[in-house]
């Protein structure tokens, strides 16, 4: 009982892993490309976003605003995430460098757990200072 019990718990660990590495690769290619819909798609209903000097909770429809702004003003290149991490509570976030036509900003997301799959939580696109 407690071999099925135990491999029950890593098979669950594992998926959990694979969807949050999915759902992370589906929010790296979605701002690598500016398509702000399949980004919004990742969010969770209401969405802590910071973009430049704007923050706070918007819903979707807002957060989708926001980012296809920002996007039409700042045309995506590519995005290298340079270091990721869990919490304790089994959330991830990832840290980036977003290149765009108009200048290299810094990207951090944050995925939470939403029963076997993860949403992005929290958003930031901020300006690197150097």
């Amino acid at each position: 009982m407690k071999r099925t019990l135990l491999s029950l718990l890593a098979l669950a660990t594992f998926q959990f892993t694979f969807a949050q590495t999915d759902v992370k690769d589906r929010v790296v290619a979605a701002i690598s490309s500016g398509n702000v819909n399949a980004l919004a798609e990742q969010f969770v209903p209401s969405v802590d976003l910071t973009v430049l000097s704007n923050s706070d909770h918007y819903s979707k429809a807002q957060a989708t605003g926001m980012l296809r702004k920002f996007f039409d003003e700042h045309e995506p290149q590519s995005l290298r995430i340079e270091h990721e991490g869990a919490s304790k509570m089994g959330d991830s976030y990832y840290i980036g460098q977003l290149v765009t036509s108009n200048g290299t900003f810094r990207v951090t997301f944050f995925l939470k757990r939403q029963g076997e799959s993860a949403l992005v939580k929290q958003l930031r696109i901020e300006t690197i200072s150097k």
